[in-house]
């Protein structure tokens, strides 16, 4: 079985805590409070992605689709 959807599942994941890391440093260095609240929101949605996410990767475990 081909298993490249799994490896989008976890570029999409690694890409999602990447940009959780770079909102998070991005709201300390921002110099306005327009630009917090933009990563703000940017980084509550990729944490939301990442919710989904586990979500997935948990579903194909069950469904046996998922090799460790």
């Amino acid at each position: 079985m081909n298993k490249k959807f799994n490896d989008n599942l976890l570029k999409a994941m690694e890409t999602s805590q990447e940009a959780v890391k770079v909102c998070k440093q991005a709201m300390i260095d921002a110099n306005d409070e327009s630009c917090r609240a933009m990563y703000s929101a940017i980084q509550k949605d990729c944490e939301k992605h990442i919710q989904m996410l586990e979500g997935e990767i948990e579903l194909h475990k069950i469904q046996k689709k998922w090799e460790e």
